[in-house]
């Protein structure tokens, strides 16, 4: 555990009356079925801004002042999690309830299309304008994602910035070897990155194939022992430390295991810098590159 306090927000009771009356309106007057609701027009500037994902509020927070935010989600301010979790400590934090929305009186809310659901449905059925962001996989939806919430929030030229640095970081890297070396990461209980992932994306900009996808498969998988054993990687990646002693992070320990890490280049690359793509994402390309390098010299 971090210590980290989650701050109370002001005014949830002084304006719990106000929120059971809307409430009770937008149950009272549904939506039509089968029928979304569609957000009101965004304001030019929003001053108030809520977010109720962890991707929304790290971007979020890299484009506006912090005078500007009303609320960011618990996960930012937790550092396992959050590659901005200094900055999401000096915030107001939200569970992501609709109800702790509605009594920040925000002008503008941001979600990820796989987040908050319920939330977003009923803030939309009140009238709230809701911004969401689709998952980034790749750094094409990492500078889209800065170009569309950088319009939303008025932030036009830092987002035009902020792209210009993710593209200076990418022109940067080394050209691909014809033949790139195997990246694995192995994260707790031997769960490794495949095609259409944004680790996948970051190795493979940095010039490795990632055993996932040497194995033929997409997204995040299980990779046993033997697997790795029979296909040995140039590089391993760890990823977060481990904390405490667990189960999860037994096979580490395995002798084979302890064999396989001393002919191999090993990282511990923390997972809050790929969980969410951002400019934080950066650090990340910059240890993958920097092993690369390290094989070659």
């Amino acid at each position: 555990m971090t210590g980290i306090a989650v701050r109370r927000i002001a005014g949830i009771a002084a304006g719990a009356a106000a929120i059971g009356l809307a409430l009770a309106a937008a149950i009272l007057l549904p939506a039509p079925l089968g029928k979304a609701a569609a957000s009101p027009p965004l304001p030019a500037r929003p001053v108030r801004i809520v977010s109720l994902n962890l991707c929304t509020d790290q971007l979020l927070m890299q484009l506006v002042d912090p005078a500007r935010i009303a609320a960011v989600t618990h996960l930012a301010a937790d550092p396992h999690y959050s590659a901005m979790a200094a900055e999401a400590q000096r915030l107001p934090i939200t569970r992501g309830t609709a109800e702790e929305v509605i009594a920040l009186r925000p002008d503008l809310v941001l979600a990820g299309t796989f987040s908050a659901r319920q939330a977003v449905a009923m803030l939309r059925r009140l009238g709230y304008p809701v911004v969401e962001l689709a998952p980034e996989t790749d750094f094409a939806a990492i500078t889209a994602n800065i170009r569309l919430l950088a319009a939303a929030v008025g932030e036009e030229e830092r987002g035009a910035a902020m792209v210009r640095e993710v593209e200076a970081a990418l022109a940067a890297v080394p050209p691909v070897p014809q033949d790139p070396p195997l990246y694995a990461d192995y994260a707790a209980n031997g769960f490794s990155s495949g095609d259409g992932t944004l680790l996948a994306e970051v190795a493979n900009r940095a010039g490795f194939r990632t055993l996932g996808q040497h194995l033929g498969w997409d997204g995040v998988r299980q990779v046993s022992l033997e697997q790795l054993l029979h296909t040995p990687p140039a590089v391993i990646d760890l990823g977060d430390p481990a904390t405490a002693p667990a189960l999860a992070q037994e096979t580490v320990r395995h002798p084979a295991m302890r064999h396989l890490l001393r002919d191999a280049e090993v990282l511990a690359t923390p997972s809050r810098y790929t969980a969410c793509g951002n400019l934080r994402t950066l650090r990340a390309l910059e240890a993958l590159v920097a092993a690369r390098h390290g094989l070659d010299a």
